[in-house]
């Protein structure tokens, strides 16, 4: 209001109390003692509040960027995030509240307004503070990236990749690229997209763009995750994705942001050669190259008898592909793999096999083919590859074989391959051995401990110390061999009936009664 509309506001209540001298004089006395006074109180009531709102930022914006104490939201969870500098961890917004309000009053100037500033950074820290657009110290980064290497993958760049592409799923960058991982690790893929939902929310698909099967996808959209064996094993990772799984989202989305994408970081940041081969080697190649490189890299001309049947040669593929490029899928179908094979090398279709060629790696082939047709048959029996393979190095060793020895690793490939659907995890099932009759041998020295326990034994005996009795007594035998506590435990019940067993307890009365 101008300083003239103010004199015409004061001239027109004049004229209006003109005859009214008690009024006019009230209106003196106003002007000059109670305004003055009024508006002195009300400058200073807004100079408190300018001060107080100017004090009251400050404080927010010290508090929301304080980079020793961060607080971070997730609207899809409605779950509040406290990071220390070292560790992302979740917290109550009743916990937020406590420390806003406990620091508050320990400041007397900013008491007045404690809840509204509460609600402010609240209201901020729900707007602004985003755990996708976080920023973790080098500590949290470096502790990430030491666990996943080398545990999961063999080099701290793959572990870098690896992060930056769950980071681009997470944050819904659009991409044509697809990774392909080895089956086995599926489980662990699976938990890490289970505790990242529970966090984010189930329309976060952090593994989307991962596959454990070629379906035709084209080469130079596809790379290669390389993880290490031990993402076999849920102890080496489960309580890790347990504990870290907001350090991992935090890292993960930080690579994203600083790399653009994980092809970017291939493509322009990462110098470590070898894995960059290791990931990119699909992508720089085709299914034309490949079998050139396997027909001359892997397979010899023969001018006499060589031959090599087709199951023999989708073995030799599988390895090469397995070994030699480290795939974790086969990137070419099995029929288009034959008509590529069979255009260049002698096909016998009778026959269903490769006739004057041969291959110096079908070797220790041949040989686990003798071993297999010479020992094994079907059966009510089980083994574990690690006890065929021991199995095999024995008969190998008493035929006097003079090929390759094979490790437990590439049995269980050759098993995979020859066996088929008789092999669960690490056993096969469903066959028997003549080199070893495990059943047959744990009657045998069951029948031994029981004239001892018919004699002494007057209590119930529990299935655990019958399995210690069992192993002291086999040292005796010629095998030495002892079977699993877990093949004890199972396979008890077909040589002791079952009326005898109670409570993982073999009963006394089986001593004097069977």
């Amino acid at each position: 209001m101008s300083l003239q509309n103010m004199i015409d506001s004061i001239n027109e209540l004049h004229t209006k109390y003109k005859d009214q001298p008690d009024v006019l004089c009230k209106m003196e006395e106003y002007m000059n003692k109670q305004l003055p006074h009024a508006l002195d109180l009300f400058v200073e009531r807004i100079n408190r509040k300018h001060n107080l709102e100017k004090q009251s930022n400050i404080y927010i914006d010290k508090f929301i960027n304080n980079p020793e104490q961060q607080y971070f939201y997730i609207p899809h969870s409605d779950l509040f995030i406290f990071y220390n500098g070292e560790n992302y961890v979740l917290i109550n917004e009743d916990t937020i509240w406590h420390i806003l309000l406990t620091d508050i009053s320990t400041k007397p100037h900013l008491i007045p307004w404690k809840h509204k500033i509460k609600n402010s950074v609240i209201k901020k820290i729900k707007e602004d503070k985003s755990l996708l657009s976080s920023i973790p110290e080098s500590c949290t980064i470096q502790y990430i990236i030491q666990h996943l290497t080398p545990i999961l993958f063999r080099s701290k760049s793959e572990a870098k990749y690896f992060l930056t592409l769950l980071g681009d799923n997470i944050l819904k960058k659009s991409t044509q690229i697809c990774q392909f991982a080895r089956l086995e690790s599926k489980d662990f893929l699976t938990c890490l997209r289970d505790h990242m939902q529970c966090i984010l929310g189930t329309q976060c698909l952090p593994i989307n763009t991962i596959k454990f099967k070629y379906h035709n996808q084209t080469f130079k959209d596809c790379k290669i995750i390389s993880f290490n064996d031990s993402v076999k094993i849920r102890s080496c990772w489960d309580s890790f994705l347990k504990s870290h799984i907001l350090d991992i989202i935090a890292v993960a989305c930080h690579y994203s942001n600083q790399f653009q994408s994980a092809n970017n970081y291939i493509e322009s940041h990462c110098q470590h050669t070898e894995a960059i081969d290791s990931i990119s080697y699909l992508s720089k190649t085709n299914s034309e190259l490949l079998i050139n490189k396997f027909i001359s890299e892997w397979l010899e001309p023969s001018t006499d008898s060589g031959e090599i049947k087709w199951v023999e040669m989708y073995y030799l593929w599988k390895s090469f592909i397995r070994t030699e490029c480290r795939f974790p899928i086969m990137p070419v179908y099995i029929k288009n793999l034959k008509t590529a094979l069979s255009a260049q090398l002698n096909y016998n279709e009778s026959l269903d096999l490769y006739s004057t060629v041969t291959s110096s790696k079908l070797s220790y082939v041949k040989t686990f083919q003798s071993f297999w047709k010479e020992t094994i048959i079907e059966g009510d029996d089980e083994f574990e590859i690690s006890e065929l393979w021991s199995l095999y190095l024995k008969w190998m060793l008493e035929k006097g074989a003079n090929v390759e020895v094979i490790n437990e690793e590439k049995m269980h490939f050759l098993l995979e391959h020859f066996a088929g659907s008789s092999i669960t995890g690490n056993f096969i099932t469903s066959i028997k051995c003549n080199l070893w009759d495990k059943q047959a041998e744990m009657e045998d020295i069951i029948n031994q401990l029981k004239v001892d326990y018919d004699f002494c034994q007057e209590e119930d005996i529990s299935i655990y110390k019958l399995y210690q009795d069992y192993c002291k007594r086999i040292l005796d035998t010629t095998s030495k061999r002892t079977v699993s506590k877990k093949y004890f435990e199972k396979y008890i019940t077909k040589i002791i009936p079952s009326e005898y067993i109670k409570d993982n307890q073999l009963l006394k009365k089986y001593w004097s009664e069977f």
